[in-house]
């Protein structure tokens, strides 16, 4: 199940082109001089902490990524679509990876972890343990990265909303705009599959959202206690919003698709089933 070339070309290109007008520099537009860390509280310095090492992940993402889709794969056809591919998950790779030194000069500035070489030696021991998305097909990962990504974008946004160190504000409204447009690249991919190969898509959804974990849950010690107190941090995130946005993906699926409205739905039910959710 592979998206035509021009297709995928499309949203690559079109995301590239956004990502280009939209740089920031990670060492000139956040004012590090300015911090104030008198203002942070001993839980959004862990919660800081905490997401420094979910982005640091990045090298072991795109190591899966080209894992996955090999540019050298023996197929012409497959290495074509892979290498298409590339062009977004090296801008993508580059964009998280300056999130994650941002964050960690955060750390150094505001004096959380004022030891660059401390911190490097906590950051690769996370980093170098193995996790792995658990999917082959891109329309699977993608999935995956919808509910990542949105879930990401919304922590930092009502982490920032309870913030009051102005510089980690700054640096959190640049991170959230990044998560923002990757996630509009994930759901335009996702919405071309179902455009391509229609309802045959919805199981394989449905297996990415009823399976969902968020990166290094099952490596990074002490987990479930560390998002707990991450999570109390940013008051009004909620977890399963990124799942809510995905029912609320597919059915502007069926607004455009009347004849897939109650295959949809269905999906929907076995999906909140699943996951014992009663109220979306």
């Amino acid at each position: 199940m592979r998206l035509p070339l021009a297709t995928l070309r499309n949203h690559v290109t079109t995301y590239n082109e956004l990502a280009d007008d939209a740089n920031w520099n990670r060492f000139k537009s956040v004012p590090w001089p300015e911090i104030q860390p008198e203002l942070l509280t001993e839980g959004q310095k862990q919660a800081v902490i905490f997401v420094t090492h979910v982005e640091d992940y990045t090298p072991g993402y795109c190591a899966e990524y080209a894992a996955l889709f090999p540019v050298n794969s023996p197929d012409p056809e497959e290495a074509m679509h892979n290498r298409e591919l590339f062009h977004f998950v090296s801008r993508w790779g580059l964009e998280e990876d300056r999130h994650a030194q941002a964050l960690a000069l955060y750390q150094v500035h505001a004096e959380i972890e004022p030891d660059w070489d401390r911190l490097s030696e906590q950051m690769i021991t996370e980093s170098q343990k193995e996790f792995l998305v658990g999917y082959k097909g891109l329309l699977q990962v993608c999935t995956y990265a919808f509910l990542q990504e949105k879930a990401t974008q919304l922590y930092y946004q009502s982490l920032a909303r309870n913030v009051s160190e102005p510089v980690l504000v700054k640096l959190l409204h640049f991170l959230t705009r990044d998560e923002s447009r990757h996630f509009v690249f994930f759901s335009n991919i996702i919405g071309s599959y179902f455009d391509q190969f229609g309802l045959d898509c919805l199981p394989l959804v449905e297996e990415v959202a009823t399976h969902y974990r968020m990166p290094l849950h099952n490596t990074m010690a002490d987990y479930r206690r560390r998002a707990i107190r991450m999570a109390r941090e940013a008051p009004g995130y909620d977890r399963f919003l990124p799942i809510r946005i995905l029912f609320r993906f597919l059915r502007q699926l069926g607004e455009q698709h009347p004849e897939w409205q109650s295959e949809l739905e269905a999906g929907i039910l076995r999906m909140k089933t699943r996951l014992r959710i009663d109220s979306i």
